[in-house]
């Protein structure tokens, strides 16, 4: 995987997730690192799949992507050697996060109850 930017950066080859959503996000994961995609392309993109020329057929490339942001000259290509698994999903309309409470409230909360942490415990507004 190559891309090309603000920066310039190489992923060496090995097995990846590779997600590709609806609105046109591109994100390119391991399975180290938690969440965080090792690389990604964010929307508006345009994705095509390229014929594998034969100096990359020949070094084991089964396709070729390439996925360019519209906004800026960012450019991810991804050589694929194998595909291990492919599906697709659609997920339907997004409902949305429904929050119970913001930070402020669990601030508050904590608080109020700051007991519960354990003896010797007290809240810094309680100090001041």
């Amino acid at each position: 995987m190559d891309y090309a930017g603000r920066l310039s950066a190489h992923l060496p080859l090995a097995t990846r997730l590779l997600v590709v959503k609806a609105d046109g996000s591109v994100l390119v994961h391991s399975d180290s690192l938690s969440y965080k995609p090792l690389n990604w392309m964010s929307p508006p993109t345009t994705f095509t799949v390229d014929e594998v020329d034969e100096e990359r057929a020949s070094a084991g490339v089964v396709e070729l992507w390439r996925v360019a942001n519209a906004k800026t000259a960012d450019l991810l290509v991804i050589s694929i050697h194998e595909i291990l698994h492919d599906s697709e999903h659609e997920l339907g309309i997004d409902p949305g996060l429904q929050k119970d409470g913001v930070e402020a409230d669990l601030q508050r909360l904590l608080a109020e109850q700051i007991e519960l942490l354990g003896e010797g415990t007290r809240s810094c507004a309680a100090s001041t």
